[in-house]
């Protein structure tokens, strides 16, 4: 079953890239996929390639606003 990231996930995920750790490892950190990882910090990395786990987590509530999901149209 899909499911997001949290924002403690990101928050990790950015603590550990700046410790420079593998995507591997943050990844069995957090205790999802390794392409999950490469995809977050693909989709959120700026223009200088930084991840910034407020900026993703602003992101992904804006996704989930906007996208209406699995719901019926009445």
């Amino acid at each position: 079953m899909y499911k997001q990231l949290t924002s403690e996930q990101r928050y990790t995920i950015s603590v550990l890239l700046q410790n420079r750790t593998k995507q591997k490892d943050i990844a069995k950190a957090i205790n999802v996929s390794t392409s999950t990882v490469s995809r977050e910090i693909r989709r959120n990395s700026g223009v200088r390639r930084h991840y910034n786990w407020e900026t993703a987590q602003a992101n992904a509530v804006q996704t989930r606003r906007r996208k209406p999901g699995n719901r019926s149209v009445v």
